[in-house]
């Protein structure tokens, strides 16, 4: 007698799910492929002011890494400015100055990372504000 062996996919429910959830298509090794169309919408979510990515991340089932990946790709593909807000530099008088004088600021710009000093010169500091406009 011959026995018949059937492979019943138990995960067909998630699947279809899954498919309704933005996801193309499922590999064999269970790895989802996500839309453009959904991955736009997410991005979109994400560059909202006052956005969380993590919350939107979560809404949406996704792991806050992939969607921390595709809004960079995002960003770098677009060619997205990040918005700077204006600063304006007033000469500090003689008492504010010494007190002033171990501060400095510091400007993280993707991985750069510019360090300017308490004893900068004003000049100095508006041409580097300038140029990061």
């Amino acid at each position: 007698m011959a026995s018949t062996y059937m492979q019943v996919d138990a995960k067909l429910e998630h699947h279809e799910k899954d498919l309704a959830a933005g996801v193309a298509r499922i590999d064999a090794s269970g790895r989802r492929w996500y839309t453009a169309q959904f991955k736009r919408e997410v991005v979109a979510q994400c560059l909202r002011p006052g956005a969380s990515v993590s919350r939107i991340s979560i809404e949406h089932g996704l792991n806050t890494n992939l969607v921390r990946k595709w809004v960079g790709r995002e960003q770098r593909e677009s060619g997205a400015q990040v918005a700077l807000l204006p600063v304006t530099i007033d000469q500090a008088s003689s008492a504010s100055r010494s007190a002033a004088e171990g501060a400095s600021i510091e400007i993280r710009v993707g991985r750069a990372v510019i360090a300017i000093g308490a004893s900068a010169p004003a000049a100095q500091i508006e041409a580097i504000v300038r140029a990061l406009r």
